[in-house]
C-alpha cells in the first residue's frame, strides 16, 4: 500500500479513536450504524466522481443531480389518494394508548372494506374536507378498529368518513426510470467531453445549474415527499441486513460495564450497496483489461489512444458510472428523509465526494485511484462530522474543522510520497 493511503486510514483511526476517548457516545451502536449509513451513501458518490477523476476530469453536477432524481422519484411515483367509494359513520373512539393499540382507534358501524397503511379516512369539517391517516386494522373484542398515525382532530362518534386509498406508481419501476434517466445525463456528460471537445469542469458546471433548477421548476420550489406511501420499499432500501458483532464497545459507550459484552451493530443496506458497488469497482479497476485502460486513459490520454485503446468509450463510461451512482444515491437520500427540498438537498455534495476520492489517492491529473481509500475517505469526513456533533461543538465550526482536517490529511499525505520517492531515488544512487 502506498504510503498516500496509508495516511488516509491512520487520519480515519486517529479520530475515531481520540472522538471515542473524548466522548463514549461516538462509539454507541446507533451512531456507529448512522456512521456506516452516510459513509454508505457519501461513499457511492466517492466511487462514482473517482471514476472520472482517474479519466483526468471532474464532475461537479453530482449533488444537483442527487435533488434532481429525488424529485423524480417523487414525481414518478406519484402518491395520491383516490375515493374507494366506502363511506360509514363512526361507531365508537378509542383514546387509550393501551394494548394492543398503539395509537387512537376507531370502530365503524359498517363492515371494513381491505384497507392498508397509508390509506386516509377523510370527513367533512369547517376547513373544507379534513383526514386521518390510516395506520392498521385490530381485531379487539370481536370488533374491527381502525387504528390511526394521527391524531383524532375533531373526530366524534356519528361522523361519516370516507376512504380514500393511497395509490402510486411501482417504485422498482420509477427507480429503473430515474436510473436510466440520470446514466442517460452522464452519456451527454461524457459525449459532450469526448466529442464534443469542451472541458469537463464546464459541462458539469453547466449541470450543476441546470440541474437543480430544473428540480425546482419541477416542484415549484416547494418540498416534495412520499407521504406515507412504500412502506416496504423503503425498509428494503433503508433498513438493516444484517447485524455485526463487535467487542469493547458497550464498554466504551458506557452501555455496559463489561469489557467482555458484545454489541450488536446494525448494518444498514446503504452500507451493503457500498459494499457490492465497491467490490465491483475494484474488480474492474485491478482485474479487467477496461480498468486497466481506463488507467492508462487518465495517466496519458493521448498515449493510450495511440496504443489502439478507445479512451472515448472508456471516458464515457466513467461519466456514465458517475451520474448512475449520484442519481441511486438521491434514491436512497429521498427514501431516508421521506422528502426532497430541491433548493438544498445534495447543496456540497459533489465537494465531499471530491474530497473523498483525493483524500483516497486520486490525482486530480488522473491516471491513479484505489477505491478503498476513496471509501475510507469518505468515512473520515462523516465521522468528523459526527465527531463535531457528539462532542458538541458549534454547528457554525462544522465547515472550518473539515476543511482544515483535509487540509492537514492532504499536506501529510503529500510529504509522505515525496519522502518516500526520495528515499527510493537515493537508493537508486547507491
Amino acid at each position: 500500500m502506498r504510503f498516500k493511503n496509508l495516511g488516509i486510514f491512520l487520519l480515519l483511526l486517529l479520530i475515531v479513536t481520540v472522538t471515542s476517548f473524548l466522548e463514549g457516545s461516538f462509539a454507541a451502536p446507533a451512531n456507529l450504524r448512522s456512521i456506516v449509513r452516510d459513509t454508505g451513501l457519501y461513499g457511492l458518490i466517492s466511487i462514482g466522481v473517482a471514476m472520472v477523476i482517474i479519466t483526468g476530469g471532474i464532475d461537479l453536477s453530482i449533488g444537483s443531480l442527487i435533488a434532481l432524481s429525488g424529485v423524480l422519484l417523487v414525481q414518478i411515483v406519484n402518491v395520491r389518494y383516490e375515493p374507494s367509494g366506502f363511506e360509514s359513520r363512526i361507531a365508537d373512539i378509542r383514546t387509550e394508548v393501551v394494548a394492543p393499540f398503539a395509537g387512537p382507534a376507531l370502530r365503524l358501524s359498517d363492515p371494513l372494506p381491505d384497507i392498508a397503511p397509508g390509506d386516509r379516512l377523510s370527513f367533512a369539517s369547517t376547513a373544507g374536507r379534513s383526514a386521518v391517516e390510516v395506520g392498521r386494522v385490530v381485531r379487539w373484542e370481536d370488533q374491527d378498529y381502525v387504528e390511526l398515525r394521527d391524531r383524532l382532530q375533531m373526530l366524534r362518534p356519528g361522523i361519516t368518513l370516507r376512504l380514500d386509498r393511497l395509490q402510486h406508481t411501482n417504485p422498482y419501476l420509477a427507480a429503473a426510470i430515474v436510473l436510466a434517466i440520470c446514466s442517460g445525463l452522464g452519456l451527454i456528460h461524457g459525449l459532450l467531453v469526448t466529442w464534443g471537445r469542451l472541458q469537463p469542469f464546464v459541462v458539469t458546471l453547466c449541470g450543476l445549474l441546470i440541474y437543480r433548477g430544473v428540480a425546482r421548476v419541477m416542484t415549484g420550489d416547494n418540498q416534495v415527499g412520499l407521504l406515507g406511501a412504500l412502506a416496504e420499499f423503503k425498509s428494503l432500501l433503508t433498513g438493516s441486513f444484517f447485524s455485526l458483532p463487535l467487542p469493547l464497545v458497550s464498554r466504551i459507550s458506557g452501555e455496559s460495564e463489561s469489557w467482555t459484552a458484545i454489541a450488536w451493530i446494525p448494518f444498514p443496506v446503504s452500507g451493503l450497496i457500498l459494499v457490492i458497488v465497491a467490490i465491483t469497482s475494484w474488480l474492474f479497476l485491478n482485474r479487467t483489461v477496461w480498468g486497466r485502460h481506463l488507467l492508462a486513459t487518465g495517466e496519458n490520454e493521448r498515449a493510450a489512444r495511440y496504443s489502439g485503446i478507445n479512451t472515448s468509450a472508456l471516458v464515457i463510461t466513467a461519466y456514465v458510472i458517475c451520474s448512475f451512482l449520484a442519481g441511486l444515491t438521491g434514491i436512497l437520500f429521498t427514501l431516508e428523509l421521506n422528502s426532497v427540498q430541491p433548493s438544498s438537498t445534495g447543496s456540497f455534495y459533489e465537494l465531499y465526494a471530491i474530497a473523498a476520492a483525493v483524500l483516497g489517492g486520486c490525482t486530480l491529473r488522473g491516471g491513479r485511484g484505489a477505491v478503498l481509500s476513496v471509501i475510507a475517505g469518505a468515512a473520515v469526513m462523516r465521522c468528523l462530522y459526527k465527531a463535531i456533533v457528539v462532542l458538541g461543538i458549534s454547528q457554525e465550526w462544522e465547515m472550518v474543522i473539515i476543511g482544515a482536517a483535509l487540509l492537514a490529511a492532504v499536506v501529510v499525505d503529500e510529504a509522505l510520497e515525496r519522502w518516500a520517492a526520495k528515499r527510493g531515488s537515493t537508493r537508486a544512487i547507491t
